[in-house]
């Protein structure tokens, strides 16, 4: 990932667009593009495969905590913990926002600032997978 290069204003304000839209702005943008025939910049791809990714990462980590929790909930020992523990993943805690949105909105946002400056948002591990995808 090369950190430094021209990107377009364009890939910006489509990057930007597919973080804000949880990767389906992207997701369009890239059908679009394809029709077009046009080739998508490194760039883009990289933030379009990465605001998909952090989407699905949000639905598949809430999905199955809230199954886990729902499960628990009907053991009568288990219940009481499984409650505490879900009313601080799940309650609001500021601005109505629970403790794992608003972990995803700071997510969210850390990505829209590097690729309003025009660079690549780096998370561990999963910037390297999606770099070496999106090839």
């Amino acid at each position: 990932m090369p950190s430094s290069l021209k990107v377009s204003f364009l890939d910006r304000i489509l990057s930007l667009v597919s973080y804000i839209t949880a990767g389906w702005g992207g997701l369009i943008a890239w059908i679009i593009l394809y029709f077009a025939h046009i080739k998508p910049s490194k760039f883009l791809k990289f933030n379009i495969f990465q605001s998909i990714f952090i989407s699905f990462a949000y639905f598949v980590i809430y999905s199955i905590l809230g199954l886990c929790f729902y499960i628990l909930s009907h053991i009568p020992v288990i219940q009481v913990v499984s409650s505490y523990i879900q009313l601080l993943f799940f309650r609001p805690v500021l601005f109505d926002y629970s403790i794992l949105q608003i972990v995803i909105i700071t997510l969210i946002s850390y990505c829209v600032l590097f690729v309003i400056l025009g660079r690549y948002p780096k998370l561990y591990k999963v910037s390297e997978w999606i770099n070496n995808m999106s090839n």
